[in-house]
């Protein structure tokens, strides 16, 4: 949170990120990473210019810079949604729940002590794994 208003977020903007979404129903972690992964993720992008609360959110043109968005704007884009179960980032796509919410099974490629999990449709294995298995491997010529 210091480091957001060294780089010129307002006291009020880090709150409303803090306060403005409710806790998910489940909650799998804590309160404090719940928070810290909400600031994390806001303080990826520049802070947004100071605005109204009742000002509406408009769509930024191609050329407009990023750190002029009012501030409802860049609040409501996250880079890495929460699960609206566990409160965690990451998603799977087109859903808004994280795929161990979905239930979906673990990859059965994946070694160490956390596997990913597998969309149920795939072979059984989680998009990194399927990915790694098609690209040649490095110093060989394809």
């Amino acid at each position: 949170m210091t480091a957001m208003l060294e780089t010129g977020w307002s006291p009020e903007q880090v709150r409303r990120i803090v306060t403005s979404r409710p806790l998910p129903k489940r909650i799998r972690s804590s309160v404090d990473a719940i928070v810290a992964a909400r600031l994390n993720a806001a303080h990826a992008y520049p802070p947004p210019a100071a605005c109204p609360d009742t000002a509406p959110a408009a769509r930024p043109s191609q050329t407009a810079p990023v750190d002029h968005r009012p501030v409802r704007e860049a609040l409501a884009y996250r880079a890495l949604a929460e699960c609206a179960g566990c409160g965690l980032p990451g998603c799977a796509p087109g859903e808004n729940l994280c795929p161990t919410c979905l239930n979906w099974p673990l990859c059965r490629c994946c070694t160490g002590p956390t596997p990913r999990r597998a969309h149920p449709d795939s072979d059984g294995r989680c998009t990194t794994c399927a990915t790694a298995s098609t690209r040649p491997l490095e110093g060989t010529s394809a």
